[in-house]
């Protein structure tokens, strides 16, 4: 696991399986293509971003591998990051997001002690660097940003990353981010977890 500090909470990314990545978009594509289905999973009511579409992962798609990956990557983050052994992880919440143009995720954290997110589909005008600015990435800030007397000149307060099919993030639920509007064709596919750890 390749670990990231640009400020005081620790960014830990790793990678899924080739294997994962394709059991999660077989399992999306039957969702989105499926009204019946869509609407039953639906979890749009539960998050705060503007998307196309949000469902949540059902158990016993998160038992064909997907938990396991995610477990382990937990415990490699608090190992690499404050070298501690976790005891129990407890994967509270999993979800889909499906985004495509326009569609955005406002600066937000959430639930659990851990969260994490996963690329599933990345549209080409992002893969091919043919957005501006930071179209289609993901920040990640300190938040000292909005208490000035807290924050001296000089304190890096984002990280930014350009993400790409099968890289999964690790990060602490307090952490604030925030998911760019694209302009391109296509989706933009993750999916995102809260869990509750035991150390």
């Amino acid at each position: 696991m390749k670990v990231y500090k640009p400020f005081g909470p620790t960014i830990g990314k790793t990678k899924l399986s080739k294997t994962i990545v394709k059991k999660l978009n077989n399992f999306s594509d039957k969702v989105i293509q499926n009204k019946k289905l869509s609407k039953k999973l639906d979890y749009d009511h539960r998050l705060i971003g503007s998307m196309k579409q949000q469902f949540s992962i059902p158990r016993k798609i998160l038992k064909l591998g997907l938990e396991s990956q995610i477990k382990k990557a937990i415990k490699d983050y608090y190992l690499n990051t404050i070298n501690i052994k976790v005891k129990k992880i407890k994967i509270e919440r999993s979800w889909i997001v499906s985004q495509y143009a326009g569609d955005f995720n406002p600066p937000h954290l959430h639930r659990g002690n851990i969260s994490g997110v996963g690329y599933l589909k990345i549209p080409s005008s992002i893969r091919r660097n043919e957005e501006k600015d930071l179209a289609g990435l993901i920040s990640f800030f300190d938040g000292r940003v909005s208490l000035p007397r807290n924050s001296p000149p000089l304190v890096k307060h984002r990280e930014t990353f350009k993400p790409a099919v099968g890289d999964f993030y690790i990060f602490p639920a307090f952490l604030m981010h925030d998911v760019h509007p694209f302009r391109g064709e296509g989706e933009r596919r993750c999916f995102s977890f809260n869990a509750f750890v035991d150390a």
